[in-house]
C-alpha cells in the first residue's frame, strides 16, 4: 500500500507541473517542445506498465490470507519455499552463531543464536508465485540440534529456521516502512517454523503423521506440512533440502483455536522445556520471559503478554494440581484443567511413542491459560516418534514398545515427578477414559498403518521424484498396536 500511495503523490505531481508548464509557457515554445511520434509510444508503454505495476498491488494487497493459510497446509500442494541471502547476510548469520557459542558454549557447544538476519523469500505453488522481501531469519532448535549452517569445508548444509515476516530489523519505529513491516502477516502468520529432517527419518513423515493424528482426534496444536527449500546465496544455489514446516505457537495460534471471534487480548501462552515439572513451583527462577541475549531460559516461558510482570496463574495451577486432599485436588482439576484434551493427547501420544515430552522428559510442550485461567495442553515436536530418533534409553525400551502404558520412562537425571498426568491417574475415571481413548484410536483406523500409508503416498507423490522416501513404519505401527491392545486388555481384567 505504501507504494501505491507513493505513485498516486508522484502522478499528481507531475499532472500539477504539466498543467502549471501548460499556463505558463508560449504558443511558440509549446510548438517547438511537441512529442515526437516516438515519444507518444514510449509514454503509452510507459503508462501500461505503471498500470500493470499499480495493478499488482492491489492484488497482492487484496490476497485472501486465511486461503493461503488453508493452502500452505494442504498435503495435496507441493510446496517450494526459495530463501535468498546476500552474502553479506549470510556471513553475518553465521558469525552471529559463532559470537554466541564464544559467550555461552562453555561445557558444551551452544549456537542459540535467535537474532534475525534479512533475507528475501520466494514461494512457489502449483504454478503460482509469491515473492515477500525482507523477511528475517535465524537458526532453530536446542543445543542439541542447532548446528552451524555451514559444515568443515564451509558449504552451506541443512538446519532448523524461523521465518518471520514481521521482523523489522533496525528500522526506526514508528516510520511507514517500520509499521508496514511490524503488523505484516503472510499465509495469515507471523512467522513459520522449519525443520530438516535431523532424526534421518527416511519417510520424512514421522512428525507430520504425529501433528496429523492429533488433529484427527480433536487435540488443539499447530498445522504442518512438507516443503522443499532452496538456499539461495547471492544468486547461488547453495543447498536443496526437503523440510517438514509448522505454524508457530503464538498469539495468532491462540486467536485461530482459543477464540470464536478473535480479540486483540489472548491469556498467558508457555512454552515448559527440560524440567517444567509442573510440582509446586516456589523458584522465581522457574519461570519468566525468555531472553536469549542473556542467557535466561527458564523451565517455563511466558510468550504471550510478555511485558506484564505476573505469573500467577501457573504458580497457583502447580499447588491446586498437588492438594494433598484428593476431592479438593479432583475438583481442581475438572474447574481449572481441560481433562479430556489431555487424555486424548496422551493415549495418542503413548500410541506415537514420543520419549521427549512432558511425561517422559518433561520437555517440548506448551500449555495456555484462556482469560478464565482454564489450561489446555498442546503438544509439540515430535521428530523423536514411531521408532525413530532418540531411542530414550535408559528410561525407554525399544523406543516405547517394551514400556508400559503407566508405568511410562522415567530418566535417572530427572528428580522430580510428573504430576499433572500421575495426580490425574490417581483417580480410576480418567484411567478409564485414557484406555478408552487408546482402544477408541486403534479400532477406528485413525492409528494404523494404512492412515499412515496414506499420507506418505500423497508426500512421495509430490516429493518422491526429488528426494528418496521411504515407507519404513508399518512394523512399528503394528507392534505398537498389538503392545497397547494386550496391556489394556490386562488393566480391564484387573479393574474387573
Amino acid at each position: 500500500m505504501t507504494n501505491l500511495l507513493i505513485r498516486r503523490i508522484f502522478i499528481l505531481l507531475f499532472v500539477g507541473t504539466s498543467l502549471f508548464t501548460l499556463e505558463v509557457a508560449t504558443e511558440e515554445t509549446l510548438l517547438l517542445n511537441l512529442p515526437s511520434h516516438e515519444d507518444v509510444i514510449e509514454g503509452i508503454l510507459d503508462k501500461q506498465k505503471q498500470e500493470e505495476e499499480l495493478l499488482k498491488d492491489l492484488a497482492d494487497t487484496s490476497r485472501d490470507q486465511v486461503q493461503d493459510y488453508q493452502d500452505l497446509f494442504n498435503h495435496s500442494v507441493r510446496h517450494t519455499f526459495i530463501v535468498e541471502f546476500t552474502q553479506i547476510e549470510w556471513e553475518l548469520h553465521i558469525q552471529d552463531m559463532i559470537d554466541y557459542n564464544e559467550i555461552w558454549g562453555n561445557s558444551h557447544t551452544d549456537y542459540r543464536s535467535n537474532k534475525f538476519r534479512k533475507v528475501d523469500v520466494t514461494y512457489i505453488a502449483d504454478g503460482e508465485i509469491m515473492t515477500i522481501e525482507n523477511v528475517g531469519f535465524r537458526s532453530k532448535g536446542n543445543i542439541y540440534s542447532r548446528h552451524l549452517p555451514i559444515d568443515g569445508a564451509g558449504n552451506p548444509r541443512a538446519m532448523h529456521f524461523m521465518l518471520k515476516f514481521n521482523e523489522t530489523f533496525d528500522l526506526e519505529e514508528s516510520t511507514l516502512a517500520y509499521n508496514d513491516l511490524k503488523t505484516r502477516e503472510v499465509f495469515d502468520l507471523e512467522q513459520i517454523l522449519f525443520k530438516w529432517n535431523n532424526q534421518n527419518d527416511i519417510s520424512f513423515s514421522n512428525e507430520i503423521f504425529a501433528f496429523e493424528m492429533f488433529e484427527e482426534v480433536g487435540v488443539k496444536l499447530p498445522q504442518a506440512s512438507y516443503t522443499e527449500v532452496r538456499l539461495v546465496i547471492d544468486g547461488k544455489v547453495e543447498d536443496i533440502s526437503f523440510y517438514n514446516i509448522f505454524e508457530h505457537v503464538d498469539e495468532e495460534f491462540i486467536r485461530k483455536n482459543f477464540q470464536d471471534v478473535p480479540t486483540d487480548n489472548v491469556g498467558d501462552l508457555y512454552k515448559g522445556v527440560w524440567s517444567s515439572s509442573m510440582e509446586p513451583i516456589y523458584n522465581s527462577s522457574l519461570y519468566g520471559v525468555r531472553d536469549w541475549e542473556t542467557g535466561f531460559r527458564p523451565p517455563y516461558g511466558k510468550e504471550t503478554n510478555t511485558d506484564i510482570d505476573d505469573f500467577q496463574n501457573l504458580i497457583l495451577f502447580t499447588y491446586g494440581i498437588n492438594k494433598s486432599d484428593s476431592d479438593e485436588r479432583q475438583e481442581f482439576y475438572e474447574n481449572n484443567f481441560d481433562i479430556d484434551n489431555f487424555l486424548r493427547m496422551t493415549a495418542m501420544n503413548v500410541l506415537l511413542g514420543s520419549p521427549d515430552d512432558y511425561r517422559a522428559n518433561t520437555n517440548n510442550w506448551y500449555f495456555y491459560f484462556d482469560e478464565s485461567d482454564f489450561m489446555t495442553y498442546i503438544p509439540f515436536d515430535y521428530d523423536n516418534s514411531l521408532g525413530c530418533g532418540w531411542t530414550g534409553e535408559p528410561a525407554f525400551i525399544d523406543y516405547t514398545l517394551g514400556n508400559d502404558i503407566y508405568d511410562w520412562g522415567r530418566f535417572p537425571w530427572n528428580n522430580f515427578g510428573t504430576p499433572l498426568i500421575d495426580n490425574l491417574f490417581e483417580y480410576d475415571e480418567y484411567r478409564i477414559m485414557y484406555e478408552d481413548y487408546l482402544m477408541q484410536f486403534i479400532e477406528d483406523g485413525i492409528y494404523s498403518t494404512e492412515s499412515y500409508s496414506e499420507l506418505f503416498n500423497i508426500a512421495n507423490e509430490l516429493y518422491g521424484d526429488d528426494f528418496y522416501m521411504e515407507n519404513d513404519r508399518a512394523n512399528y505401527i503394528n507392534a505398537k498396536i498389538a503392545v497397547v491392545t494386550e496391556q489394556v486388555e490386562y488393566y480391564r481384567n484387573l479393574r474387573e
